[in-house]
């Protein structure tokens, strides 16, 4: 019995392996949970069980038997395998592998209909509205590493006046710390620096601050990016995402009037603030092709220091410099539909709901995902 055991499991190891051989790289490495070796497991129990004598054990058999549990493995890699192109906002935690690349371009129109006060009250201000395209290029760089470039302008409208410009750009790596697995999320550390293109000073006085693009400084901000795709409902997995991250900056030199505020005379340095931020997201699959999206995004700003001369607003009283602490959350419902794995789009609205010295604001967001 010892014998007829170890030839049947002989036989179901060499074919099991060539299975796995045909996944082409999906599958790195056999996982004792993962649905397809359990598929392959559970046959090479009923093999055993059938207490097939050992003379009729053939590679044949045993192929026309495996060739059932793959068809079930097909099908079940057509309900495993969905696509995903969002959500809107929170970054992912996979690592893009070395040769790859995403190209994906994203357009906000925004409308800045109010501020929130220290207490959290909205109260309505002059709408400035705001036209955000920005592209976002990624690549695999290795097995563990890949980098991302931003680059973006600005457009504002506000009484009238408009005023177009270049916006912060920035660069970022990523770096793997544990990649997915069956009851295990994937984790990213990414670093990202953006580097002061925008206008931030010397503004225009007569178009109150909307010419402003940038924030002046250079600034790092380090966040820790969490994934997993989760099978509550096979049919219709969900996949969820969430990032914590730090961002600190240099001074900002400003001079008159400046993206801080400042006046005629104003020369100084800004301290600028320093940022923590908590994104969540999910992703529901009502197929492989439309998904629905959710994120909930909060940021805490601490206050904006100035040391220098403050110079003097338009009437001639000192011009005010810098400014108090802020927070916001917000949410971002949205709709994807993919093509295929490599080519999706997704749309939708983010909107704040609550805030202190921030703006209360709603902006439409279309964005298409391009890997190749």
């Amino acid at each position: 019995m010892f014998w007829q055991f170890l030839t049947k499991c002989a036989f179901i190891h060499f074919y099991i392996e060539k299975i796995f051989s045909r996944l082409d790289g999906e599958i790195k490495e056999v996982n004792m949970k993962h649905p397809i070796f359990c598929l392959s497991f559970l046959f090479a129990c009923n093999l055993i069980a059938d207490e097939i004598p050992p003379d009729q054990v053939t590679p044949e058999l045993v192929a026309a038997q495996l060739k059932d549990a793959e068809a079930e493995y097909n099908e079940a890699k057509e309900n495993f395998n969905f696509w995903y192109a969002g959500p809107l906002l929170t970054p992912g935690a996979h690592i893009l592998p070395p040769g790859q690349f995403v190209l994906q371009p994203y357009l906000f129109f925004t409308n800045n209909y109010a501020k929130f006060s220290q207490s959290g009250s909205s109260k309505s201000i002059n709408s400035l509205n705001q036209l955000n395209p920005s592209a976002v290029f990624q690549f695999g760089m290795l097995k563990w590493l890949d980098g991302v470039i931003n680059l973006q302008s600005l457009t504002n409208w506000q009484n009238g006046n408009s005023s177009t410009h270049f916006g912060d750009m920035s660069f970022s790596l990523g770096v793997r710390v544990v990649d997915e697995h069956l009851y295990s999320p994937a984790i990213l550390i990414s670093i990202k620096e953006t580097f002061p293109t925008g206008k931030y000073s010397n503004l225009n006085p007569s178009l109150d601050g909307i010419d402003a693009s940038g924030a002046g400084a250079y600034s790092t901000s380090v966040n820790l990016n969490i994934a997993k795709v989760i099978w509550w409902i096979p049919k219709h997995p969900m996949n969820v995402r969430a990032s914590f991250g730090y961002t600190f900056s240099t001074v900002a030199r400003v001079t008159n009037y400046n993206a801080y505020g400042g006046g005629i005379g104003t020369e100084g340095n800004i301290h600028t603030p320093y940022v923590f931020s908590a994104d969540a997201a999910l992703e529901y699959s009502f197929s492989k092709r439309w998904v629905f999206a959710l994120d909930a995004v909060y940021n805490y700003a601490t206050k904006t220091h100035f040391v220098g001369q403050s110079g003097v607003d338009i009437d001639g009283n000192p011009a005010s410099n810098g400014g108090p602490f802020n927070d916001n959350l917000s949410f971002a419902p949205a709709i994807e539909y993919n093509f295929s794995p490599d080519l999706g789009v997704i749309a939708g609205v983010w909107f704040s709901v609550w805030g202190r010295n921030s703006l209360d604001f709603v902006s439409g967001i279309v964005s298409v995902t391009w890997g190749f």
